[in-house]
């Protein structure tokens, strides 16, 4: 009955909301289409859509009938404002005219030179700017490359470049993936290391996540951690970031703050006994804005990596933004170099713009120089990105995508303002997503790791499989699929932006996972799948049911389930089943976490299958 009800209200929508206004973005009559360009549709002074034109120029927002404002803005031409009343589907083309004078983008330029001199003398130990790792451990730096890679490609696609990630967050034990000698000599280098997690689920009693709350983790009258929920409704929080603190608290608390009020978790559990949940009676609400900002190493090694960059930014917003034509996108950047040093500038950034097409041609205004030596101005650039940009105050995701090739200068300040960095950014709901490029040793990897568990990020990684660049040194983990550049950090933005509305509709969203029976070709040691499609291959399958659900999941396989793994979107380990032996059925239980989309993971021999399943409530 239930889905007849559902289905008959889908209709009904739709019925209601069939109305469009559709267009083209151009320079005017004869002249070229502008791609990626803003549109804002405005019912009063309320903004009730806003999307992308294509790589063509067009748009198509659906609405409901009524009279509305259209404003459109490309970096470089004069806004244009046009009032449409919406009666059936309308078209509206707008020809927008060049701007003279300075450019918005060069407006928007800020530079510093900053003059700091590091000391070396306290420096650790040199994992090597192109030190390669073997089985896991880490090996010497090698001075060249055997048969290196060298395109400089001065025609840059969408698309070419391949990549990878790990998410620590996606494994029920952070750090795995090294031996115990290997982390230990890392921490030590370092002098940080994320320690004693404790995460918070706070959700309304109809199941819906709450999205950036501030929580502090309290030990009597310190404040340890500070977070924000994120769009599933959780925050993470440590009670430690460094290296040396290693002593066990009691008693810790956890204090919330939303929408005005403050609520308390009294005795606050870390992540290894249990994920603590709080349903507090507030109205539904979350927040549309979205921070992306860039900060990109532009010393000299770095051109192949802002030439892509350049090509694919347009391409990973607009498929990013399609989830939803009412988050508002904002967009900045800070390019670096190193201090001290005879390069042009230290930072040079671009404060937050709605305005996709300033940040792309602000983007592509910058050129890789300078450097020389390996260690670069990180912590100067992360504080210019941190503290001098103007995040919004509430929003749904604030991310920060790091795009470099080498760490910082390993002196006892610099590694103490790195802590405090990574504090700063969590304490602001600022998410961290390194982008690891060519020649990333690893000790830059261990630290970018630990920025993204210490801010609720994730680390990813350029690979070779492109042919583009230098060489990448492998990531320390047991394995990783490679996927391009952009289909990844659209993959995270989507994870990160994702959330139903009040009335728990969940917008359409795909992130090539099947949604229910899985089908997947094995390898030939795989002994109880059944062998089908010729020798060496193997078919397993499995299903799960009711999807979506309102809690319970009924799923069965034709091949024993040792262990099976619940995450949610951005592959965040929520729940693990182990000991599952002989075990061909089993039912779940999803009915505590927010509504939204999950993932079953279910590991077989060398493969990963996933799944996902919708957990909405009536």
């Amino acid at each position: 009955m239930r889905s007849i009800v559902l289905f008959l209200s889908t209709l009904l929508y739709s019925a209601l909301c069939a109305q469009s206004i559709s267009g083209n973005l151009n320079a005017g009559t004869g002249s070229a289409s502008l791609g990626y360009g803003n549109v804002d549709i405005y019912r009063g002074d309320k903004l009730v859509a806003s999307v992308l034109t294509d790589r063509y120029g067009n748009f198509n927002v659906r609405l409901d009938t009524g009279l509305y404002r259209c404003v459109v803005s490309y970096d470089g031409y004069v806004s244009s404002t046009k009032t449409v009343r919406v009666k059936a589907d309308e078209k509206v083309d707008f020809a927008v005219a060049k701007e003279t004078g300075t450019p918005k983008g060069a407006a928007l330029t800020n530079e510093s030179k900053v003059m700091t001199t590091y000391s070396m003398a306290d420096a650790a130990p040199d994992y090597g700017r192109h030190a390669r790792t073997s089985g896991g451990e880490f090996a010497p730096a090698n001075a060249s490359w055997p048969g290196t890679f060298n395109s400089r490609t001065t025609g840059a696609s969408e698309g070419v470049l391949t990549a990878g990630e790990v998410n620590d967050f996606a494994k029920w034990q952070q750090w795995t993936d090294l031996s115990a000698e290997a982390l230990s000599g890392l921490r030590k280098a370092w002098g940080m290391a994320p320690n004693g997690r404790y995460t918070l689920a706070l959700q309304t009693p109809q199941g819906l996540p709450l999205t950036d709350a501030h929580v502090r983790l309290v030990h009597g009258s310190d404040v340890l951690y500070q977070a924000h929920t994120d769009n599933t409704g959780k925050a993470e929080l440590w009670a430690s970031l460094d290296a040396l603190d290693t002593s066990e608290r009691e008693r810790l608390q956890l204090h919330v703050e939303y929408g005005g009020r403050s609520f308390r978790v009294e005795d606050a559990q870390p992540f290894t006994r249990k994920v603590n949940r709080l349903v507090v009676d507030m109205p539904c609400g979350p927040s549309e804005a979205v921070d992306v900002a860039f900060l990109v190493d532009a010393t000299g090694s770095m051109q192949d990596e802002i030439d892509f960059l350049k090509a694919e930014m347009n391409d990973i917003i607009y498929r990013s933004k399609r989830i939803g034509d009412q988050l508002s996108f904002r967009f900045a950047n800070v390019f670096y170099r190193d201090a001290g040093t005879n390069d042009e500038y230290t930072t040079r950034s671009m404060d937050f713009t709605p305005v996709l097409s300033t940040a792309v041609n602000f983007i592509s205004a910058q050129r890789a120089d300078g450097g020389g030596d390996t260690p670069e101005a990180v912590e100067i650039a992360l504080d210019s990105a941190i503290n001098g940009l103007s995040w919004s105050t509430t929003a749904r995701a604030r991310i920060l995508f790091f795009v470099l090739d080498a760490g910082p200068h390993l002196t006892p300040a610099v590694k103490q303002r790195m802590r405090e960095l990574a504090a700063q950014a969590a304490a602001k709901g600022i998410r961290i997503v390194p982008v690891a490029a060519s020649g990333t040793d690893k000790g830059t990897e261990y630290l970018m790791r630990s920025l993204a568990l210490a801010t609720n990020g994730s680390y990813t990684f350029l690979t070779d499989h492109s042919g583009v660049g230098r060489p990448h040194t492998a990531p320390s983990t047991d394995k990783f699929e490679v996927e391009k550049l952009n289909g990844l950090l659209v993959r995270i933005l989507k994870s990160f932006t994702y959330m139903p509305d009040c009335q728990q509709q969940l917008p359409e969203l795909a992130l090539d996972y099947p949604d229910s029976t899985v089908q997947a070709p094995l390898s030939s040691d795989s002994t109880t799948a059944i062998p089908e499609g010729g020798p060496g291959q193997a078919t397993l399958r499995w299903s799960y049911w009711p999807n979506p659900t309102s809690g319970l999941v009924n799923i069965t396989a034709d091949a024993e389930i040792p262990e099976l793994y619940i995450t949610d979107l951005s592959g965040k380990v929520l729940q693990v089943m182990k000991g599952l032996k002989d075990a061909r059925t089993m039912q779940i239980d999803l009915s505590a976490y927010a509504t939204g989309i999950y993932l079953i993971r279910y590991p077989y021999g060398s493969n990963w299958f996933s799944g996902k399943v919708v957990l909405q409530r009536s």
